[in-house]
């Protein structure tokens, strides 16, 4: 493998990880709103899934990086139903909706994605480091 590959998973893996920060972000700056326009924030996930290949693609798996596809999907769960009959978003029965986003979810979610940033950081540093140290072992001679 060469550094090329290795520099492309590592910015790959640090924008993928930039992604759920933003989309973490997101929900946690809105996991105290309500309907009140009877559009209920939904909660964000990122997803990632290798794209299909061809069968040259195929041939080359072995040497080359799998690309992935990042898209960002709504979840489908219900909202979160509390009971509170004096809030101006209150339903007829007196429930307020909101999202079901677990703040402790997310701040684990957040130190998780900090850590898979600081590996990818690592890696190209890595990367990096041994890709000055061949071009000075070949500057010796």
């Amino acid at each position: 493998m060469d550094f090329s590959s290795v520099f492309d998973i590592s910015s790959a893996g640090m924008n993928l990880e930039r992604m759920r920060l933003e989309v973490t972000a997101a929900n946690l700056a809105n996991a105290q709103t309500t309907s009140a326009g009877g559009n209920a924030y939904r909660p964000l996930r990122v997803v990632a899934r290798a794209t299909a290949m061809d069968s040259f693609d195929m041939n080359l798996a072995s040497a080359l990086p799998r690309p992935v596809d990042v898209s960002v999907a709504e979840s489908t769960t219900a909202p979160r139903l509390v009971f509170d009959p004096g809030h101006p978003d209150a339903d007829t029965r007196g429930f307020v909706a909101y999202p079901d986003v677990s703040p402790v979810s997310e701040m684990v979610r957040l130190v998780e994605i900090g850590r898979a940033y600081e590996a990818n950081v690592r890696a190209l540093s890595m990367a990096r480091a041994m890709a000055m140290k061949a071009l000075d072992i070949g500057n010796e001679r």
